[in-house]
Parts: C-alpha cells; sequence; structure tokens
C-alpha cells in the first residue's frame, strides 16, 4: 500500500516539477504587475490570466504524457489537455493532471499494438496521423464529457479548502502533511496535491494560505538550530552548513535525517508548522505564487505588496515553536545521529566498488525527485574531489527513478535504496556529512593504478599473427582492469583503420576513438616476441598494447616512443628473457 500510495505521489510530482520556473514566472508577473502589485501596470498584467488558464495546465499536460509515452506521449497530452482547458471556465490544473498520463498511456499502447507492423516507408506517415487521431479523440472526449466531470471535482475540493479557511480549520493539514513530507512523499504533496489547489486559490482571491504549508522552512529550521545548540558530536558539527542550506536554499530534505534519526522530532516539525498556518489564517496572508524552493527568499517574493512582514514573521513563529520543543528531545539524546549511522560499505545491486579509483568515472547523486537535496550533494561531493586532486570524475544528480545508464556510483538516502537497480548504491543519511561519503571520499582517494605492472609484460613468446598479437596485448588491459571487455577488438579494428607499427620494430596497437568509454584507467601491456611479428612488411619484435583514459593516449604514446629513442634500450627490451628485467627498465 505504501509502495502504491509514493508511486502516485512521485507520478503528481513528476508532472509539476518540471515546470516550476513556468509557475514562478506566472507568479513574478502576477505579484509585480497586477492592480495591487508592487508595480501596476495594465498592459504586462494581460499575461496573467491566459497564461494561468492555457500555459501552465499545457505544461502539466505535455510533462505528464511525455512521462508516461515519450514525446509522442507528451504531444498528445497537451492537445487533450486542451479539450478540458477550453471547455470550462476553471483553471484546469487537475484536468491536465487527468488528461496528460490518459494520453501518453494511449499514445503507448498503440506504439505497441503496431510495432513490427509497419511496412517501410510508411513510418512517418502512421506516426503522425495516428498521434493527431489520438490527440483529436481525447480533446473532443475532454471538451465533452471529461472537462464537466473535472471541473464539478475541482469546484468540489476548491469548495473543501474554501470550508476549511473559512473555519480556520487548515492548520490541521500540517498534521497530514509534514509526515508524509518526512517520511515519503517530499514534492509529491507540495507539488503535486498543494501546487495546483493553491493556483486555483490565488486566481481567485490574489493568494493562497495553500503555498506554505510545505514550504514554510521554520519548523525545520528550529529543529537544526536545537541540533546546533544542544546537540553533541556530528550532530552539531554538521547543524550550521543545513541551517544555511535549509533557509536560505530551501532544500527541507537537509533536515530529515536528524527527524528520523530521533522520530519523535516530528512532533516539533508539526507543532511549529501548526503555529506558523494559525498566524498566517488569523491575519489572513498567503503567497501569490508557488514558493519553490521553499526558502525564505522565495517566501519573500512570493508575499503580497505590503504583507512581507507577516510573512517572515510567520516563518520566525515556526521555527521558535519548534526549537524549544525539540530542546528537550535532542538533550535527551543529543548525539543520537552518531549512534544511527549510515553504513559506511556500499550496500546495493552490483559488484563491489573497484579497486580503484581511475576506474570510476560518474558517481550519481540520486532523490526522489532529481532536485534539491541529490544537487546539493553532488556539488558538495565535488568540490570535496577536486580539493583532493581528483578531476577524473562526475558527480551528477538525478531522480532516482532514471538514473543515467553509464553510472557507476549512485549515492542516495537509505529509504531509497531499494529502487536503486543495475547499480552500485551507496546509502546515506545526510548529504552534507556522512559516514559512508567519508568512506566513499577515502577510497576514491586510492591513487590511480600503475600504468605498467609487471604481470602485464610477456617475453619471449613464439612468432604469431599481428591479429593474434593485438588480441594478446590487449586482453591483458581487460584481465588488469585498466579496460572493459571489448577493448580488445577495438584494438583489432582500430590496426584495419591504419597500422599502429611506429617503426624500429615496435607496434603500438590502441583502441578507436569509440572505445574510450571501455577505458576504466590508463595502462600498457608489453610483448615481447624475439622471432617477430609480420606487420604489413615489417616485423615486429616489440608489441606495446595502450589503454589511454580521456587524452591520455597521447601522453602514454610520448612516453613510450621517448623510451624507446634509445637504440641500447630498444635492443635491450627486444631480446630480453626475463620480464622483470624489462619492468625495471620501463618503470
Amino acid at each position: 500500500m505504501k509502495e502504491r500510495i509514493q508511486r502516485f505521489g512521485r507520478s503528481l510530482s513528476a508532472m509539476v516539477m518540471p515546470n516550476i520556473g513556468a509557475f514562478i514566472a506566472w507568479g513574478l508577473i502576477t505579484a509585480l504587475f497586477i492592480p495591487g502589485g508592487w508595480w501596476p501596470n495594465e498592459s504586462l498584467a494581460k499575461l496573467v490570466s491566459p497564461t494561468l488558464k492555457y500555459l501552465l495546465p499545457t505544461l502539466i499536460a505535455f510533462t505528464a504524457g511525455k512521462n508516461v509515452g515519450g514525446y509522442r506521449g507528451g504531444v498528445a497530452g497537451a492537445v487533450a489537455a486542451m479539450g478540458v482547458i477550453i471547455g470550462t471556465e476553471t483553471p484546469m490544473f487537475l484536468g491536465a493532471m487527468i488528461m496528460g498520463p490518459i494520453a501518453g498511456w494511449c499514445v503507448k499502447r498503440f506504439d505497441k499494438l503496431v510495432e513490427g507492423k509497419i511496412r517501410a516507408g510508411f513510418e512517418m506517415l502512421v506516426d503522425n496521423f495516428s498521434l493527431g487521431i489520438i490527440a483529436m479523440l481525447l480533446a473532443i472526449a475532454g471538451y465533452l464529457l471529461i472537462g464537466n466531470v473535472v471541473d464539478h471535482l475541482t469546484v468540489l475540493l476548491s469548495s473543501g479548502v474554501n470550508w476549511m479557511l473559512a473555519h480556520k480549520m487548515n492548520p490541521l493539514l500540517a498534521i497530514l502533511v509534514d509526515p508524509a513530507k518526512v517520511l515519503f512523499l517530499n514534492n509529491a504533496v507540495n507539488h503535486g496535491i498543494m501546487t495546483p489547489l493553491g493556483i486555483q486559490q490565488a486566481a481567485e482571491f490574489g493568494q493562497s494560505m495553500l503555498f506554505l504549508v510545505d514550504p514554510n522552512p521554520g519548523p525545520g529550521l528550529g529543529i537544526l538550530l536545537a541540533c546546533w545548540a544542544f546537540g553533541k558530536g556530528m550532530t552539531r558539527d554538521s547543524a550550521p552548513g543545513a541551517v544555511v542550506i535549509q533557509l536560505f536554499g530551501g532544500i527541507h530534505e537537509i533536515y530529515f535525517p536528524y527527524v528520523l534519526a530521533r522520530p519523535v522530532l516530528l512532533l516539533a516539525v508539526m507543532t511549529g508548522n501548526i503555529c506558523s498556518l494559525l498566524f498566517f489564517t488569523f491575519t489572513g496572508f498567503g503567497l501569490v505564487a508557488p514558493a519553490s524552493p521553499g526558502s525564505i527568499i522565495s517566501i519573500i517574493l512570493m508575499s503580497p505588496k505590503g504583507r512581507l512582514l507577516i510573512g517572515i514573521l510567520g516563518v520566525m513563529i515556526g521555527t521558535a515553536v519548534s526549537f524549544l520543543l525539540a530542546i528537550p528531545m535532542v538533550k535527551a539524546r543529543p548525539d543520537f545521529q552518531s549512534e544511527e549511522e549510515s553504513p559506511a560499505t556500499p550496500v546495493g545491486a552490483g559488484e563491489a566498488l573497484p579497486a580503484i579509483s581511475g576506474g570510476i568515472k560518474k558517481i550519481v547523486f540520486a532523490c526522489d525527485a532529481g532536485m534539491g537535496s541529490s544537487a546539493l550533494g553532488a556539488t558538495r561531493f565535488k568540490a570535496r574531489l577536486l580539493k583532493n586532486g581528483i578531476d577524473w570524475i562526475t558527480c551528477v544528480n538525478s531522480a532516482v527513478d532514471s538514473i543515467p545508464p553509464d553510472a557507476d556510483i549512485v549515492v542516495c538516502q537509505s529509504v531509497l535504496a531499494g529502487r536503486i537497480q543495475g547499480h552500485e548504491a551507496v546509502q546515506i543519511t545526510n548529504f552534507i556529512s556522512d559516514p559512508a561519503l567519508d568512506a566513499l571520499a577515502e577510497r576514491l582517494k586510492t591513487p590511480k593504478a600503475p600504468v605498467l605492472i609487471e604481470r602485464d609484460i610477456l617475453a619471449g613468446l613464439p612468432s604469431e599473427s599481428k591479429e593474434a598479437a593485438i588480441l594478446r596485448a590487449g586482453r591483458l588491459l581487460e584481465e588488469s582492469g585498466y579496460a572493459e571487455k571489448g577493448y580488445a577488438e577495438s584494438m583489432l579494428e582500430r590496426e584495419r583503420l591504419a597500422t599502429t607499427y611506429m617503426g624500429m620494430g615496435v607496434a603500438i596497437p590502441h583502441g578507436t576513438s569509440e572505445a574510450k568509454g571501455k577505458v576504466k584507467s590508463s595502462g600498457i601491456s608489453v610483448l615481447q616476441y624475439p622471432e617477430g611479428v609480420d606487420f604489413e612488411d615489417e616485423k615486429a619484435y616489440l608489441v606495446i598494447g595502450i589503454a589511454g583514459q580521456g587524452d591520455e593516449h597521447i601522453d602514454l604514446l610520448a612516453k613510450v616512443s621517448e623510451a624507446l629513442e634509445d637504440e641500447d634500450t630498444l635492443r635491450y627490451l627486444s631480446h630480453e628473457a626475463d620480464s622483470s628485467g624489462i619492468f625495471e627498465k620501463l618503470k
């Protein structure tokens, strides 16, 4: 049941989150240019209504359709949403959130039905007309039927919200929202439910308090301040940075680990938010548009003209209440977080971490929505790596359900680890400071593998074909962990394009440009053939395989060439029967 709720919440959030910039643009236009705005402008205020009625719902429908049925599903979702938009006078956010996924599903089902059955040359015709017909039918259905149903449902929901506002009951929303937010439905609650309802309410009243139920940074800030003032160990050390990120960055996930490690703190969060919402209710305060991210800066920008101080005071009230309530809870166990450390050993699906940092190219920080906390974690960890001189590893962030396939390691919070498939997972509780992140950073400090190891030198080999020699050199690179399987074949492909015989009895085969992605770290292998190997009309007595990461193959070629410039050295390497002697000469 919980997993179904999570999936539903994620799908709602995924419709709205990518379009938050458009919502903010609409909110700024509204706050600035409507008659009661900061700089009233009758001409520019004309943007407010069509943006609300047409653009925002269409963007949601396109995104929802695309999430289900790809780009074609997005187009169908946008067209289908126009049916419900035109068919009613109510802003159709709920209608868009219904029509978008339906359109995406219809397109996806049709594409699956005709897969492999379209005659060559008719693909574009079928694709375009099928999309047009599906979109048309759904738009008509939305206009004639679904729009009216959704309109009544929207009116019913709005009436319920307005009733709560009229009876001063809306602060009770915190009892439902805060636990769901901390436990498993962050972003989904705010952007999937509160934002659409709040926008419709703002269209009617010019502002909505629903925009403050989830984004209010005050309650979480109070928890962090209590941990900073009365905590010990890691709890206290990590709190100051979290305070800044919570208040000004608006990344609320930063305080979740403190609450999850001491769940009783959730009572302080809820009570603080209830007090803030009570204050906003009795002062009649709301925001003109969504505050995203939920920082004090966003709340200031989205506050109605002349009411800025009320918004700031409401946040401070939530901070003070949660801080005071959290003090005895933190004092009872001030070092609670260090006792609830996340596992330092990577846990997840896949093979163990590579033994050398040179084999790791991409680390992905994943959170539920792919924004906020994961972006923070990726940025901070990349800076940490650069400080340690590790500049060959890419750190990016993504949603946990859309992790790039080329990720070597995925860093995520423990509650999301079960959704990581096919990748090594490092489980953490805190994106700022966590034992597992410390352990990962230490492993990555391990120097790159040496370019040459003695076991990759084979002396006194009997003569064989150049193809066999190249494959032998490539297999050694693969077996020693310098390259993935298939790199040896790319070396053979490179030889077919142009010979790698360099003269002086030396051939230096290496992979194609397309095979660079198979290189884990730079390395070489050395094969000695006293009787030589035929390379076209020449004989190579030394076949030196190269795997260069990035542009390092150029440096390797230069170093090998420099090492072999001396004729005495070259003669020694070509005839020395002991591989250890060759190793000592080359290393």
